[in-house]
């Protein structure tokens, strides 16, 4: 073999060796180059599926604390509601009403009025349903109007210790004008004056009830309405207390 031809092989072994390195490297590279980017990615999961976990756990723990919460403030509901029924009950039992709340009312204005405590106290013990009282007294006045001033505008009781007076609004024409009578619809007022001087008014639309007391002696009227310009008074007596 001549010295050219044997140059030559080995140049082409040599070229032939370097392109399999080159090859060989490459492929290294490459290969190195994808595990390395998997390995990236695997690890980009890994911590992905650690954040997604630390999320979940997050997020359970806050549903289990709103959970808690909740059932806390139904507690707190459930309970004001309780408190709420027992107080409206209790309102109910110890607060008066009806005619419990107006005695209740007249007992503290007279106690206001400067009424001995004691002796309240013993009217009422001895207050009896059943009382001597004598047969009614039935009379009858004119009731006043703007445009009524004249007539038998009161009357008395008690063998005159007692006098009842009272005025009213006018009665209405078809026309609309006022009458000289009172309109029985219409509140009145009703005076009540003893002999000495004390006047109690009771006002309203009739009928309307009011009770007087002179010398240990109760007057209980009951004003009614009666003929035209008329009211109509029934008196009952009876021992007081």
């Amino acid at each position: 073999m001549s010295l050219g031809r044997y140059d030559y092989e080995q140049r082409y072994r040599r070229r032939f060796l370097t392109g399999v390195v080159k090859l060989g490297l490459l492929a290294a590279l490459l290969l190195g180059t994808g595990l390395f980017a998997y390995q990236m990615g695997v690890e980009q999961m890994k911590g992905r599926d650690v954040s997604l976990r630390e999320e979940v756990s997050t997020l359970s723990r806050q549903k289990a604390e709103l959970e808690l919460l909740a059932g806390q403030m139904q507690n707190a509901a459930r309970t004001a509601e309780g408190r709420a029924a027992e107080m409206e009950a209790r309102l109910k039992r110890e607060v008066p009403t009806g005619e419990l709340a107006r005695l209740g009312k007249l007992v503290s204005e007279r106690l206001s009025a400067g009424l001995d405590p004691a002796r309240l106290a013993f009217v009422i013990e001895h207050a009896q349903t059943q009382r001597n009282c004598q047969a009614p007294d039935s009379k009858r006045f004119v009731l006043a109007t703007p445009l009524l001033k004249v007539g038998n505008r009161s009357t008395t009781f008690g063998n005159g210790t007692i006098t009842v007076t009272g005025e009213g609004l006018s009665a209405r024409n078809a026309q609309g004008q006022p009458e000289s009578w009172y309109d029985p619809a219409q509140p009145v007022r009703i005076r009540i004056v003893t002999q000495a001087g004390k006047e109690t008014v009771v006002a309203g639309t009739l009928p309307l009830h009011q009770s007087v007391v002179v010398d240990q002696t109760e007057h209980r009227f009951t004003f009614t309405p009666g003929p035209r310009s008329f009211v109509e008074v029934t008196a009952d007596r009876c021992p007081f207390p």
